[in-house]
């Protein structure tokens, strides 16, 4: 039995990040490990918009949505009989999937990707492309343009990548 670390921001491909994940752990009989980061938003000269405005409470905001992205993605693991633990940090998205892959001994890392070119992760960030920078095992990318494929054509295609990837990590 091994571990799968899946990054979940709640987007679509971060949902269909889940599903090829639950799929493999089905499969593998692995257990999940979900991960979220928040950060505080920050307005201008980098400052956090609580600091510019102190009666804001925005990293709590975050910090919530956070909990309950991770929370919701917990819930479909368990609806689909995966055992999962939760991860909600603050800090950087990439390194703390990255950090968790590597406390838990995770066999494989799963992530979706908005299919952002390089200008725009750039200038907004790519968490998968951190990933695959720094990740301590394989990754599996969910692009962006799996997400709109038929749902049946998407289940052949996974099961057959799926396939692939566990023979790797095997």
């Amino acid at each position: 039995m091994g571990t799968i670390v899946v990054g979940t921001d709640g987007s679509e491909t971060a949902r269909r990040a889940l599903d090829s994940a639950l799929q493999l752990a089905h499969e593998l009989g692995d257990s999940l490990v979900l991960v979220t980061a928040w950060r505080e938003l920050h307005g201008d000269f980098g400052l956090p918009l609580d600091t510019l405005v102190p009666s804001l409470e925005l990293a709590d905001i975050e910090r919530e949505w956070a909990e309950r992205t991770v929370a919701d993605a917990a819930s479909t693991a368990e609806e689909a009989g995966v055992h999962a633990v939760t991860v909600c940090e603050r800090g950087d998205p990439a390194a703390t999937i990255c950090q968790a892959a590597r406390t838990h001994g995770a066999r494989l890392i799963v992530v979706g990707a908005h299919g952002w070119g390089p200008i725009e992760g750039l200038l907004f960030g790519s968490v998968s492309r951190g990933v695959l920078g720094s990740a301590p095992c394989p990754v599996l990318v969910i692009p962006e343009s799996w997400v709109g494929r038929d749902a049946d054509q998407r289940r052949r295609n996974s099961s057959s990548a799926i396939g692939n990837a566990a023979a790797s990590t095997a």
